[in-house]
């Protein structure tokens, strides 16, 4: 299915003239190791491996995901490792009433994670002419970060 869905992607990325490409996914293409116990490794996910590659050739700028129930900017990633260009990923935090305390290491990819224990919390995109900007805020309406992403 990895197959379709990725032949699917990029040609749907490729169609666009939008000047923004923007991509949501559920699944996290980063994989955290876990805090206090054995069993799994900092890296990338299955689905990671298999659509940072389409998202490298795709010019996509910013990837938003979740899956994990944890807000974390990792800034740019291309060829899986930091860069100064390539896509920008986020993946999106806490809402609903899974929480996960604890449980994720930090990735050494990660520039700012939310606050421990982390709350629930949304985000507001706003797309300018040369920039992106996601801010992250507490369900309280406090400003938790913000990320700008420039063309």
């Amino acid at each position: 299915m990895f197959e379709r869905e990725k032949k699917w992607a990029a040609d749907d990325l490729a169609r666009t003239d939008k000047k923004w490409k923007v991509v949501l996914m559920h699944k996290d293409p980063l994989q955290y190791a876990f805090a206090g116990r054995e069993g799994r490794e900092e890296g990338f996910s299955p689905e990671g491996q298999e659509f940072m590659p389409v998202f490298d050739a795709s010019h996509v700028d910013l990837v938003l995901s979740a899956h994990l129930h944890t807000y974390r900017d990792r800034g740019r990633i291309y060829d899986f490792r930091r860069a100064e260009t390539g896509p920008y990923y986020i993946i999106t935090g806490v809402a609903g009433d899974v929480r996960y305390p604890g449980l994720w290491k930090a990735h050494s990819l990660d520039i700012y994670f939310a606050p421990q224990p982390e709350t629930d919390n949304y985000l507001v995109m706003e797309a300018g002419e040369d920039a992106l900007v996601v801010t992250g805020y507490t369900s309280d309406g406090q400003e938790m970060h913000k990320s700008v992403i420039r063309k």
